[in-house]
């Protein structure tokens, strides 16, 4: 139990929670990307630079990591008018490739060797910002603004058709993605201290998808699969070396017996209206025979055809 509670699972959880947040939107829309760790290095390097060279305040430098990662995904938002599904997970992986190689050779910055002598980030502050990047998050995906997401991601063509703005909306979660990395980078290199592009490779990439599935796509659903795939291997340290195996079976299973993952909203949702049910009397469903009754939505061809056609004979 100590070991729960012990400053650096607290940080690894809530450092996590934050990249799992950051893919989270971003794939409700049904974008595909895969180039977060390549964000949160930008917000890692980019707050790093500034408290390191500049001697900015850890929080600003941190917010200001953030925005750098949002504004990066902006050109790689383009993408989504262009590609669609496994191209631009291709693509934004690519992308993602493309600035550790410029970090990994940027002298700068360290290049390979990394950079250090940034400020320490209480853990406290971390799990602060975990905690309410999760409110902010729960709030946005359970509005009109959250529901607009999952509509595009569900059937784009169908949300055009009725009236939502699919790149716009697209754009945006990819943004609010980039920040949310960005700002898991900027907690990262100021808890450890030290960064290099090693930091943010592949294994990331593949960590936030094992999170996602085993958690759900819902933000609690990341919370809970970012802390569990996180705390068990540092728990059974003798399973530390067999980590990927044991994500890669985990992930089998889940995709076989639980593919929406341990919390899909569904879930949520059920277990909250069989409760507002029986205690206000759950809606009955209306019988079969008053279909008949309902008039439909919008006048089918023929009918709008004949009221022309009428039209004209009066005339």
């Amino acid at each position: 139990m100590e070991l729960l509670l012990s400053e650096p699972i607290q940080a690894l959880v809530a450092i996590n929670v934050l990249l799992t947040l950051s893919l989270l939107f971003p794939f409700a829309t049904g974008v595909w990307s895969l180039g977060m760790p390549g964000f949160m290095a930008v917000g890692a390097y980019a707050s790093s630079w500034l408290t390191v060279t500049h001697h900015w305040p850890i929080g600003l430098a941190i917010a200001a990591g953030a925005v750098a990662g949002a504004f990066v995904t902006l050109p790689f938002a383009m993408l989504t008018l262009r590609v669609r599904e496994i191209y631009l997970a291709i693509a934004t992986l690519a992308a993602a490739e493309l600035i550790l190689l410029f970090f990994s050779h940027y002298k700068g910055t360290g290049a390979v060797m990394g950079l250090t002598g940034m400020p320490y980030l209480d853990v406290h502050w971390i799990v602060g910002l975990a905690v309410a990047a999760v409110a902010l998050a729960s709030l946005l995906y359970n509005s009109r603004f959250g529901k607009a997401l999952v509509a595009v991601g569900s059937d784009p063509v169908v949300a055009s058709c009725h009236g939502l703005n699919v790149p716009a909306l697209q754009f945006t979660a990819l943004a609010i993605g980039g920040a949310l990395a960005g700002l898991a980078g900027g907690c990262f290199a100021h808890y450890y201290s030290f960064i290099s592009p090693a930091n943010f490779g592949f294994h990331r990439t593949t960590d936030i998808l094992m999170f996602l599935v085993v958690g759900g796509l819902t933000p609690l659903g990341a919370v809970l699969g970012a802390t569990v795939l996180s705390v068990i291997p540092q728990v059974v340290t003798s399973l530390e070396k067999w980590a990927p195996a044991l994500y890669s079976v985990t992930v089998l299973l889940m995709a076989i017996y639980m593919p929406a993952g341990m919390l899909p909203k569904n879930r949520i949702t059920g277990w909250l209206l069989p409760r507002k049910g029986r205690r206000h009397g759950a809606p009955v469903a209306a019988p079969l025979n008053s279909a008949k009754k309902c008039p439909l939505p919008v006048q089918s061809a023929p009918a709008v055809l004949s009221h022309v056609a009428k039209g004209n004979d009066h005339a």
